[in-house]
């Protein structure tokens, strides 16, 4: 029988709960292909649910030393969590663990050298064990300060709990209490816009983590995760996480930085302002915003001035006016406007003044975009530049209506 043939047939048993059938047509794919170390790791599972946990233990260990050893620090852990569960007396992988991170350089971490030469080498295996672990550690980076002692604690402090494939690990609209990190598998994350459509607007990997928007912020979810396939997620409650982030703060930069870009990523995807944009240059674009704050009553952007960036809204809420044309020189009030809302792009695209004034209605969080920015990536892409002229021509016609109305 053919290997594809025999995966199929694999799947299809598993599928019907034929732990027994999946576990033999597992077991020939494995002979047939022992480098597809995701073959090896399901017939390790089937072992241990027809009852020979004995043999998935000893499969185990297997499979985790070699993803540790190709630099998959993250599928090791919780190829390790699986192995403890097993048998608690397994201290085999953290051992191995230990004994790997030990080997890296103080710069490591902050270097992009080693994957910049990993993607240039066609078998990973001919990497040396070193840096295919340096690869697994920048690939994840909450780990990349831990070494020794403290990444066997990190480690103890993880929840691996699995999913099936359509399973959904939280819903929009829950409170975060964890932070997700992937074991093994993929997972999409999806908003539901308010005409009820479900928009994906990130796929998720091995070592990827995720839920850190409503974990930083104390909100409930403003997402749903979704298993793609068996998932397994290592799970960090927020107790643990900030006694990690008291002793190594670069961890709390790092999620940081996540957060910046995946937040930008759902705005970016919800946003009419950049519809039409395709999703690989939505990503080029959130990766040019940075962060600014600002506190209740702080004037964001004032009419008349001249305006060099965009802003969009990443928390709080802020109020828009502008002024009366008649001789009371007072201000009229436009509206409010929350998270995930933008402002500033006249001045952007037109380079003309300030049309309304902006103040802080309480505290705020904004991702801004400057000229220079914007114009890079319209630049490289000048259907942006188009898309986003169009919808700000509309937006400016809005408001004119809107104040002919009220006067």
């Amino acid at each position: 029988m053919s290997l594809p043939n025999l995966r199929n047939k694999a799947k299809r048993a598993l599928l019907d709960g034929k732990y027994d059938l999946a576990r033999d047509f597992f077991a020939q794919v494995h002979e047939l292909d022992p480098t597809d170390i995701r073959v090896f790791a399901k017939l390790a599972e089937m072992k241990e649910k027809t009852g020979d946990t004995k043999g998935a233990i000893k499969d185990y260990i297997q499979i985790a030393s070699t993803y540790a050893e190709q630099g998959f620090v993250v599928q090791a852990i919780a190829i390790n969590k699986i192995i403890l569960r097993l048998d608690p007396q397994q201290t085999d992988v953290k051992e191995k663990l230990q004994e790997l991170s030990s080997e890296r350089g103080e710069d490591w971490a902050t270097s992009t050298a080693t994957v910049e030469a990993a993607a240039q080498v066609d078998n990973p295996l001919n990497m040396s064990s070193t840096a295919r672990f340096k690869v697994g550690f920048t690939r994840t980076p909450l780990l990349s300060g831990l070494s020794g002692e403290e990444l066997d604690a990190f480690i103890d402090s993880l929840e691996l709990k699995e999913f099936a494939a359509g399973e959904t690990i939280y819903h929009e609209g829950r409170a975060g209490e964890y932070l997700y990190l992937i074991g093994m598998g993929s997972v999409r994350l999806q908003t539901q816009l308010p005409n009820g459509q479900v928009r994906i607007y990130s796929h998720l990997q091995d070592s990827d983590f995720f839920g850190e928007h409503a974990f930083m912020s104390h909100l409930k979810h403003d997402n749903t995760a979704v298993a793609e396939t068996e998932t397994g997620v290592l799970m960090l409650d927020r107790k643990t996480f900030e006694q990690w982030v008291a002793k190594y703060p670069q961890i709390m930069n790092t999620v940081e930085d996540f957060y910046r870009k995946r937040v930008l990523a759902k705005v970016l995807a919800v946003t009419p302002l950049f519809e039409g944009v395709p999703d690989n240059i939505r990503l080029l674009l959130a990766e040019r915003f940075s962060l600014c704050r600002f506190n209740r009553g702080d004037v964001i952007v004032r009419e008349g001035e001249h305006g060099e960036t965009f802003y969009l809204i990443r928390s709080g809420r802020v109020l828009v006016t502008t002024s009366k044309n008649d001789a009371t020189g007072g201000q009229l009030a436009l509206g409010q406007m929350g998270a995930g809302s933008f402002f500033g792009e006249v001045s952007l695209l037109t380079n003309k003044p300030r049309t309304a004034t902006v103040v802080a209605g309480q505290n705020v969080e904004l991702m801004e975009l400057t000229r220079e920015n914007f114009n890079a990536i319209a630049k490289r892409f000048p259907s942006v530049k188009k898309i986003v002229e169009a919808y700000q021509k509309k937006r400016v016609q809005k408001t004119i209506k809107a104040l002919m109305q009220r006067r």
